[in-house]
């Protein structure tokens, strides 16, 4: 049975190195949140929205964090949009949903007419065409170049018309149309400056300003092609301490803070000022367990790292930490992912703190052995990290090192060899596609490179995601997902932890906030309450 008193205990000592391996460090609170120079008024025209973790940049194509994202959807639009309340896809630049040929290896997309970009360039085929080509120019650097992998060209035949000539039958091409990091780009603005500090869309927010590393400042479109937001300035800012950020919303400073901890729950439940709003989420939450390129070669021990799964208390962090704002996940694959079946939960490592000490005593020294755990230092996963470090040392692990790190940099750092033993990531899944969580992620080849598997098993989760992406034959699709996520859990590469639900809070003089299944929000939906 768990003990609570000494999970706590634990937890509180982890905390302590944790500040110190940290250091101090300010909170950041910029005086100048609008870019004028003057910082706005309570309840003024500025709508404030305090992002607890920094973005990386203004590219869509380039950037692949959710913070990014929150700052991106707004400038930029995309083919299509995923339905937040039907999980359907709705044409958004396109007008119409993809006609496929009878042998499926061409779609068809009819374009919105009377669209423009920000810099006054012409939204058309072509410039859906430069974009298909620069996220498969390898010299480029796109953050998911597989989502054009199975485009083999793009014809147009006229200035609304774009067609794809496909590899293979996509099953997944309007889902990855619908992604963030395919958003259409103006050529003229691509090839003049960098979109990584100076956007320019065709979306219902222009870029006004930014502070590296601090806020973004945006204006409304008042050439939108269609209806206008409701909202017409706004500032993004990034406050990493989340009680400064949420004293700003009790200062009326702040309207929207996108990811709210539990933690933090109570204090703005009893504002009436302050709404609080939670939907259903298909994001995410893992631990990656290094096989190769670890720090400690202890980590290519396959009951090793079967240990460290069984040290991971899921249930209890979601119980105690989350309050029932998550549910712990049993599968990498989710029950609001496609490819999910009951059977993928049969693959789960369950906590089992004895099961690991049986392990660790059956070989000496084990026990003993250093894991560098790499922990993002946001709010969110700092307190995991402490949590699971408390967990594993219930478990009989002695010597689980936190390293606290940048977020900005473990998105680069965590790339790397030798960087980690293990680490915490999410993945908040914007097309709700199992192909589209597993190739990113996993892929040895197209993924984002943070695990390292035996060459046998990578090429087995390969084969998998190749399969699965191949067809547009569902059952064929989903009994290849089930064998990678099958792969990755038996072999202990990858201990899912839970379920996310979105939680927010929101000044209660508007309405019609709402996050979608990814995290997304999107400020030209919101309107003041009546």
């Amino acid at each position: 049975m768990r003990s609570w008193k000494k999970l706590l205990s634990l937890t509180a000592a982890c905390a302590l190195s944790v500040s110190l391996l940290a250091g101090c460090s300010g909170t950041t609170t910029p005086a100048d949140t609008t870019g004028t120079g003057e910082s706005p008024e309570a309840g003024g025209e500025m709508f404030n929205v305090v992002l607890t973790s920094p973005f990386t940049g203004f590219d869509p194509l380039r950037t692949n964090d959710s913070v990014s994202a929150y700052v991106n959807v707004q400038i930029y639009e995309t083919l299509y949009r995923i339905d937040p309340e039907t999980g359907e896809f709705m044409p958004l630049l396109a007008e119409s949903l993809p006609e496929y040929s009878e042998d499926g290896l061409t779609a068809t997309i009819k374009l919105r007419e009377g669209v423009t970009f920000h810099d006054g360039t012409p939204f058309n085929s072509e410039a859906v065409k430069y974009t298909i080509e620069l996220i498969q120019d390898p010299d480029f650097g796109s953050a998911r170049a597989s989502i054009a992998n199975s485009i083999e060209s793009v014809e147009c035949p006229d200035d609304h018309t774009v067609v794809f000539h496909l590899l293979y039958e996509d099953g997944v091409l309007t889902a990855k149309l619908s992604h963030p990091n395919s958003a259409i780009v103006s050529p003229t603005a691509q090839q003049a400056q960098d979109l990584m500090v100076e956007p320019c869309g065709t979306g219902p927010y222009k870029f006004v300003s930014s502070v590296s590393g601090s806020n973004v400042v945006l204006t409304r479109n008042e050439d939108y092609w269609g209806e206008l937001p409701a909202i017409k300035d706004v500032t993004m800012t990034i406050i990493t301490d989340e009680s400064t950020a949420v004293s700003r919303m009790e200062t009326g400073e702040a309207d929207l803070i996108p990811v709210l901890s539990v933690e933090q729950l109570s204090r703005v439940e009893n504002n009436d000022a302050i709404a609080v709003g939670s939907s259903n989420s298909a994001q995410i939450y893992y631990m990656p367990i290094r096989d190769l390129s670890s720090v400690n070669p202890i980590m290519q021990e396959k009951d090793f790292r079967i240990a460290l799964a069984k040290g991971i208390d899921k249930e209890g962090y979601v119980e105690y930490m989350m309050q029932g704002y998550a549910s712990p996940a049993h599968s990498i694959l989710g029950p609001k992912i496609f490819g999910y079946e009951p059977e993928a939960e049969e693959h789960d490592i369950a906590y089992d703190p004895e099961g690991a000490k049986a392990i660790l005593d059956a070989h000496p020294g084990w026990a003993d052995e250093e894991v560098l755990f790499l922990v993002p230092s946001t709010p969110v996963y700092s307190q995991m990290g402490e949590y699971f470090q408390a967990s594993l040392t219930e478990a009989g692990f002695n010597n689980i090192k936190i390293e606290s790190i940048d977020y900005s940099a473990w998105l680069t750092e965590s790339k790397t060899d030798g960087r980690f033993d293990i680490t915490l990531a999410a993945w908040a899944n914007a097309t709700r596609d199992g192909t589209e969580l597993m190739e990113p992620n996993f892929h040895s080849v197209n993924g984002n490179q943070r695990l390292r598997l035996e060459p046998e098993d990578a090429a087995l989760v390969d084969g998998y995601i190749e399969a699965s992406k191949t067809t547009a034959d569902t059952a064929v699709r989903t009994e290849n997902l089930l064998a990678c996520n099958a792969v990755l859990m038996d072999n202990a590469y990858v201990q899912p932890i839970y379920n996310a639900a979105n939680l927010y809070c929101y000044n209660s003089a508007y309405t019609n906030i709402q996050l979608d299944a990814s995290g997304m929000f999107y400020l030209k939906d919101i309107q003041p309450a009546a």
